[in-house]
């Protein structure tokens, strides 16, 4: 019995002594009631916070002025567009040809395994094409270029398209009442290798010629 109970001490002992430990402490069992607010821990729904920041913001008017900000710009960007860069005024005239003639890589097959196009066959869509049609393009802010090109459209009696480079599309239409066209980052200029304006590209037989053009 004395054993048993000497025993049952010594590991409470043992147990308060690496309790106090790892607690740094002694250890103590005491109430300490309510001290101060408890809230239940819950996140936010995002869908939530969105609703309730957009709320806010309409309230503010910042919605508002957000969107006229986007249409500012938006038709900022329709009126005068980006000029396209590495472009000069023709100093030295010149004209060139573009052959679009491709050769087919791999035999072309119809729905029926037949083959249309055998491989290594040269193909040019002009062989075929015949159009009257020019490219007139030009900086539309200069307004040596802009009297040429209006002349040269009239001359081809419609038979033309005024593609811009640089300058306010949507008010030269509205002043001349005639369809302007605008090369969205180079790519039409880039294609024909067309480095100086104002310039004009027409087809020629089954070749397309290119003349870039000195205004004086």
């Amino acid at each position: 019995m004395f054993r048993l109970l000497r025993s049952k001490i010594s590991r409470q002992t043992v147990l308060g002594a690496l309790m106090s430990v790892f607690l740094g402490a002694p250890v103590m069992a005491k109430e300490l009631g309510l001290q101060g607010s408890v809230y239940e821990v819950k996140e936010q729904n995002a869908l939530e916070w969105i609703k309730e920041r957009l709320t806010v913001m309409e309230a503010r008017g910042e919605i508002e002025e957000q969107q006229m900000r986007l249409k500012e710009k938006t038709l900022s960007s329709l009126e005068s567009p980006k000029a396209v860069k590495g472009l000069e005024m023709t100093t030295n005239p010149r004209t060139f040809e573009k052959d679009l003639t491709i050769t087919v890589p791999t035999d072309i097959k119809g729905p029926r395994g037949e083959i249309i196009q055998k491989a290594g066959t040269k193909l040019n869509p002009l062989a075929r094409l015949i159009s009257k049609k020019s490219l007139i393009f030009l900086d539309g802010a200069d307004e040596r270029q802009l009297q040429w090109a209006l002349r040269e459209y009239q001359k081809r009696e419609g038979l033309a398209k005024l593609v811009l480079v640089n300058g306010p599309v949507l008010e030269l239409m509205r002043t001349h009442e005639i369809p302007f066209y605008f090369d969205q980052a180079g790519r039409l200029v880039q294609y024909f290798s067309i480095q100086q304006i104002p310039a004009i590209v027409s087809q020629k037989k089954d070749k397309l010629h290119i003349a870039e053009v000195k205004v004086e």
